[in-house]
């Protein structure tokens, strides 16, 4: 199993600020969103050793174009160098916070990465573009681990929200137990590697795919992580990294997880940071809560 996406340094714990300074941080000493409101409970998924799904069959790897106007939260990050593609995904949770994998921002400097909103077609200027002015690590993460795949990044400006760029909503307790379920599906889309081995970077694309956060179909993974079914024919792969698995309910989308690793060759199941396990870390950090 390997993560989707390129080499990276070890770092652990960071925080990134504008000026590309990297500062090692301890939990206490990250800073804290002002809320008068108790912070919801962190719900923890303890793996099980049965499986949720049946055997696998010879399957492709793609998916279907979509577009930001059927997946506003979707954006792309990348180093400056890399804006065309081949690089990450992430979620918009506000107009100033995303949601990534710490893997996509490991060794990377806030003046190197750039967050691409409102896009379908990565090799074009359109859209909104930032670059980033802070990064920050979940405490305790380190590059030797799968563990703790989860980052953020705040953009120097905020983004202009409208039809094709707009916030996902991160799980609360209901919307966890009703949507990240043993056999519920979830939609993965990027701008990942195809069937062809290359990147879908003139197209965004999506995959629903049938989840469990207990099974033991991913084998051996971290706690607090979502197994997807590759299923269909479809997978997330290299280049969707960082990007969400998201569902919705009663009219609103939520973003369950953030793609992480898989097999190198896309061709299985694939695991996802799941997000409801850290609502209480991103809400201290930005001052958003779950719904």
């Amino acid at each position: 199993m390997t993560r989707f996406s390129l080499p990276v340094l070890t770092l652990g714990a960071l925080l990134f600020t504008a000026c590309g300074n990297v500062q090692t941080v301890s939990v206490a000493d990250l800073p804290v969103a002002a809320s008068t409101q108790a912070l919801p409970t962190e719900s923890q998924t303890v793996i099980s050793a049965d499986r949720a799904f049946g055997n696998l069959s010879e399957q492709i790897v793609y998916g279907t174009v979509t577009s930001v106007s059927t997946r506003p939260y979707q954006v792309s990050v990348t180093p400056q160098s890399e804006l065309s593609g081949g690089w990450c995904g992430g979620t918009l949770l506000s107009s100033e916070w995303v949601l990534t994998a710490a893997h996509c921002v490991e060794g990377q400097s806030t003046s190197s990465m750039r967050v691409r909103a409102g896009i379908n077609n990565l090799t074009r200027t359109e859209g909104q573009q930032r670059s980033a002015s802070r990064i920050i690590l979940y405490p305790g993460r380190s590059s030797s681990s799968d563990a703790y795949d989860i980052a953020l990044i705040k953009v120097s400006s905020a983004f202009t929200l409208g039809s094709t760029v707009r916030p996902a909503a991160l799980p609360g307790s209901s919307a966890e137990s009703a949507l990240d379920v043993n056999g519920k599906s979830a939609t993965v889309s990027g701008w990942g590697r195809t069937e062809s081995g290359g990147y879908s970077n003139t197209a965004l694309r999506e995959v629903t795919i049938p989840i469990t956060p207990t099974g033991s179909d991913c084998g051996s993974r971290p706690g607090n992580t979502i197994c997807g079914k590759y299923s269909g024919g479809k997978d997330s792969c290299n280049g969707d990294s960082g990007g969400p698995l998201a569902a919705p309910l009663n009219g609103k989308t939520y973003v369950l997880g953030v793609v992480s690793y898989g097999p190198t060759e896309c061709r299985g199941y694939g695991v996802y940071t799941r997000v409801n396990g850290y609502i209480n870390w991103i809400a201290q950090q930005t001052g958003i809560e779950a719904q």
